[in-house]
């Protein structure tokens, strides 16, 4: 019915015109960001999924830098670690020409005098071996300990990254000096030390004897007071008993495993070394608490021997643990980059726009628009038309 007050035709076609105009809208803003989801509407699970893909991809990329960085790290320590292996290879070639009987002593003091300096360097490439301002190698860095690396995008996802001291004195190459002094006295130790207990450490274990007298006094430990501690100190698997010769005042120690010993005068209470005690080889006697390696000597030359050959092998080992926690980070690296491939991948399918089909949609509601426009301008000429009836 040819109606002029209320045009229905225009009414109809504006509204598709505004619905064909949002969905070229639509279809512009997917084309233009490249997502397929640009707003909530338009998919609100897709988006949850979404967005739990990119925080995964986020933090797995993060954690691929840091299995970068925990290469980095190890790849340093082991540059450190192959130049003080190269030195101890220098120092047994030093100790083995000392050794032979064909050298004379004033030559010995030569090759001391080098083998001297060579455990030096052997400090100064264990402090200077640094990442980050941390010394890697002197056990002053918290990688000494231990330190976890974070690889993934849960909380459990670490590694731990353990270095091990590779200074002289933890070679077994000197030995450390304890602030503690003492006295052997007939069939105990005596001594008087202002932390009220004394302590010394055998391959970088402290062995320490408890004073219950309190500060600044005088105590008294027996030897199987020591021999306790350092069995207690050093592990179930040590055997070492200890005994004291009244007359001469030397502690004795033994080691019923390998039939070890080791006669040492204690006046000033220094550290000690398993390979000092000759704890870690089959030697039947060990160095003085106090040493340190020298080739000045025949004796000196074929007992350092031992003690390098128990130092490359401490140092091939830590070399060893460097190398596989390295080859750890490798391969989870690998699998850190496949997994950011694949979850890259699930979210493109949720959230990339498919650009050839938008394409056809903004197309399609081009025309539709158009064709809108078209309607609503022919629709509003009705009115008139009807018009032309009343002249």
């Amino acid at each position: 019915m040819p109606v002029i007050s209320t045009n229905i035709a225009a009414n109809s076609a504006v509204r598709y015109l505004n619905v064909n105009s949002a969905d070229q809208t639509s279809s512009l803003s997917k084309l233009a960001s490249g997502s397929r989801i640009s707003q909530a509407s338009d998919d609100a699970a897709g988006l949850a999924i979404s967005t739990r893909i990119t925080s995964d991809v986020t933090t797995l990329t993060q954690a691929a830098t840091n299995a970068s960085h925990g290469i980095s790290v190890l790849q340093t320590a082991d540059g450190g670690a192959a130049n003080i292996s190269d030195i101890l290879q220098r120092m047994k070639a030093l100790a083995s020409q000392s050794a032979s009987g064909t050298v004379t002593d004033n030559e010995r003091a030569y090759i001391d005098a080098e083998f001297s300096q060579l455990t030096e360097e052997i400090d100064g490439i264990s402090e200077s071996t640094r990442y980050n301002g941390q010394s890697l190698l002197d056990g002053s860095s918290a990688f000494a300990d231990g330190v976890t690396v974070m690889v993934g995008s849960d909380a459990s996802d670490t590694i731990t990254v353990s270095i091990a001291e590779l200074t002289s004195k933890a070679l077994g190459i000197t030995a450390e000096t304890d602030e503690a002094a003492a006295d052997l006295v007939g069939g105990s130790t005596g001594f008087d030390a202002s932390a009220g207990d004394v302590s010394f450490k055998i391959n970088g274990t402290t062995v320490t004897l408890e004073d219950d007298g309190g500060t600044n006094g005088d105590g008294v430990y027996s030897a199987d007071d020591i021999a306790t501690a350092i069995n207690t100190a050093l592990g179930s698997s040590s055997t070492v008993s200890a005994s004291v010769d009244a007359a001469t005042g030397a502690l004795t120690l033994s080691n019923s495993a390998t039939g070890s010993t080791a006669e040492i005068e204690l006046t000033d209470f220094t550290g000690l070394t398993a390979s000092d005690l000759g704890f870690t080889t089959t030697s039947s006697t060990g160095r003085d608490a106090g040493d340190t390696l020298s080739v000045a000597t025949q004796d000196g030359a074929n007992a350092a021997l031992e003690a390098l050959d128990e130092a490359i092998n401490l140092v091939s080992k830590a070399r060893a643990d460097i190398g596989a926690t390295e080859s750890r980070f490798s391969f989870r690296s690998e699998s850190i980059a496949t997994s950011i491939e694949n979850l890259s991948a699930a979210n493109s399918a949720l959230e990339d726009v498919d650009v050839a089909s938008e394409s056809a949609k903004l197309a399609s509601a081009k025309v539709k628009t158009q064709a809108a426009v078209a309607a609503a301008s022919q629709a509003s000429q009705m009115p008139q038309d009807l018009l032309k009836l009343l002249q």
